[in-house]
């Protein structure tokens, strides 16, 4: 059925005269600047995130599908804090910084914290094309500080399914369209839980974003809306607007119960080093009060290793196992030594490496935004070398991963003449889970590496059912 719509609304856009398409346009305009869909260059210079005309059709029992698979792995990857304070090679393949060491040192001085929360996004290589079943699903990456996606998930489905109620819905009968699970919602369900879990008898949430940095999204200031209108009490802050009193966390004369971060732990020791105390988080991270919690520094591409090297098999039951050979690519730091390759033989690394290119992408194991990735089958042998050189000169900075194949899909898009165009473009999904639900954030580029800060765009995401 996916199959016919996608053909039926690909013949739709295909045959609409120029007044239905400025019509069409003004709408498609007019949501994307009052749902505020932008994002900001470093120099804080705002753009519209382009968005493809044609959504993403998810079938119920896909989001079933993978939100057992997603909580599952999230599961599994929770586990790396605790395995991290207890086991120096996991720490070797998860470097910290020596500051950021002291951060984690502090705050789990006493013992580990019951209550970790992660809030995060779970990347992969799927996306909801027109066929029937997807077949091939593969983990890309792991991003659990600051994600991107919470309001832009909800707000791009609402910008395109106004359009396709106008003009397409009637004609798919017996099936609707509906919204899929609220990011946004599940964050709140996430914070209240969390807050009851640590005996918060109130809920002031504090969105924390250092204000130093002008480019990204605009995620705070939209979730603080998006909480305010839920009746909870919630203020965007930067980390030097909050002091302590007591032990407790104040943002003027609120006494703040949980705090949701933008920031990753770097970002705040850079603040404190310019001479501004950072106690007031530090104590916060202590009390629990932090979602995601210090574990979300642990989002390292090299945390796949743990899961993909026979080596630290032992901490893993078999479901994990099992989950961890079928979904997850091969993954290695890069630094000389032996280890088991992709089909468990014993090799030399850096040769495996510079031998396999055409098998293998190398990353860097901390950057976000798709910087400094690699793909070996589209780079000259010699270019290969010389980046594994580079990687060789920077232990535990890099991680050669097995290549995932990303999917080439064709969309109907707006021009910048108003006209649709059809255009070919790669498209990659991001899941947002908790406990209940899962929410898709869709995202498509030119490039094979697909980023919305390397100007590539968001697919929309509805839900099919009858």
């Amino acid at each position: 059925m996916r199959k016919h719509i996608v053909w039926k609304l690909n013949h739709y856009f295909k045959s609409l005269k120029e007044k239905e398409i400025t019509r069409i346009a003004g709408i498609f305009n007019q949501q994307i600047q009052h749902l505020n869909i932008r994002y900001f260059s470093d120099s804080g210079k705002p753009r519209d995130i382009q968005l493809v005309l044609r959504p993403w059709f998810i079938k119920p029992r896909e989001l079933a599908f993978f939100h057992r698979l997603i909580y599952a792995f999230k599961a599994a990857h929770q586990r790396l804090c605790e395995l991290y304070l207890h086991n120096r090679a996991i720490q070797e393949i998860m470097p910290l910084r020596p500051d950021e060491k002291k951060w984690f040192d502090l705050i789990n001085r006493d013992k580990f914290q019951k209550y970790q929360v992660v809030f995060g996004r779970w990347d992969t290589n799927v996306s909801f094309d027109e066929r029937e079943r997807i077949t091939v699903v593969k983990f890309l990456e792991t991003n659990t500080v600051g994600i991107g996606g919470i309001h832009y998930i909800p707000v791009v489905s609402e910008a395109i399914k106004k359009i396709l109620q106008i003009t397409f819905e009637k004609d798919i009968h017996p099936y609707h369209l509906k919204f899929q699970a609220d990011p946004r919602h599940l964050l709140a369900e996430e914070i209240k839980r969390h807050a009851r879990l640590i005996g918060r008898r109130s809920l002031n949430v504090a969105f924390l974003e250092n204000r130093d940095y002008l480019g990204g999204t605009v995620e705070i200031p939209e979730l603080t809306k998006y909480f305010l209108s839920l009746g909870i009490h919630a203020v965007s802050v930067d980390p030097r607007d909050l002091h302590l009193k007591a032990d407790e966390i104040y943002y003027r004369d609120t006494n703040i119960d949980m705090i949701y971060r933008d920031s990753e732990l770097q970002e705040l020791i850079d603040i404190e080093k310019k001479g501004h105390a950072m106690a007031v988080l530090k104590q916060a991270f202590v009390n629990n009060q932090v979602i995601s919690s210090i574990a979300g520094e642990l989002d390292h591409k090299s945390s796949f290793e743990i899961f993909t090297n026979p080596e630290f098999a032992a901490f893993f039951n078999n479901a994990q196992k099992a989950l961890f050979k079928k979904y997850l690519p091969w993954t290695r730091m890069i630094k000389e030594r032996k280890t088991a390759d992709p089909n468990n033989r014993a090799v030399d690394l850096i040769p495996y490496i510079i031998k396999k290119k055409d098998f293998l992408t190398i990353k860097p194991s901390r950057a976000y935004g798709g910087q400094g990735v690699v793909i070996g089958k589209l780079t000259e042998k010699i270019k290969w070398s010389e980046y594994v050189q580079k990687a060789l000169r920077k232990p535990g900075e890099y991680v050669a991963q097995s290549f995932v194949n990303i999917r080439q899909e064709t969309f109907p898009v707006l021009s910048s003449d108003k006209k649709i165009e059809f255009q070919k473009f790669y498209s990659v999904s991001g899941f947002v889970v908790n406990h209940r639900s899962t929410a898709v954030l869709g995202r498509f580029s030119k490039e094979m590496v697909v980023n919305v800060a390397r100007k590539g765009g968001i697919v929309p995401t509805l839900v099919l059912s009858k």
